[in-house]
């Protein structure tokens, strides 16, 4: 199946940094965030809710998760494979180029915060 319904509770993890993965999810209900760790602490990296999609650059690149997915209430997702990903595309038009625009808002987003740290060379 190419796309699917997933339940998580309140402070689940719904994957790991350096998991590999070929799907994504869009939230239907609830929040989710996304985070790392750093020295055995979760720092937050971004917060996302209904109608908001994560997940998407792992299955992009085919490369490893970058950061975890936590739920932070609740949450009804659905899980879109690389498979479903492609239909949606090919049937939706405007909700690709809606993921386009949020694929860009969130460079921006962490290239503002990047900016942020010093460079320590």
């Amino acid at each position: 199946m190419n796309i699917m319904r997933e339940s998580y509770a309140a402070g689940e993890f719904i994957f790991l940094e350096r998991d590999q993965d070929s799907h994504f999810y869009i939230i239907e209900e609830g929040s989710v965030e996304i985070c790392t760790s750093q020295d055995g602490n979760y720092i937050r990296i971004a917060e996302f809710g209904p109608g908001e999609s994560f997940g998407e650059f792992a299955m992009l690149t085919r490369e490893a998760r970058s950061a975890s997915a936590r739920a932070m209430t609740n949450v009804e997702l659905v899980k879109v494979t690389e498979e479903g990903f492609q239909e949606l595309l090919a049937q939706l038009p405007d909700w690709a180029s809606s993921m386009l625009k949020s694929f860009a808002a969130r460079l921006r987003t962490m290239t503002a915060r990047l900016k942020e740290y010093p460079d320590k060379d």
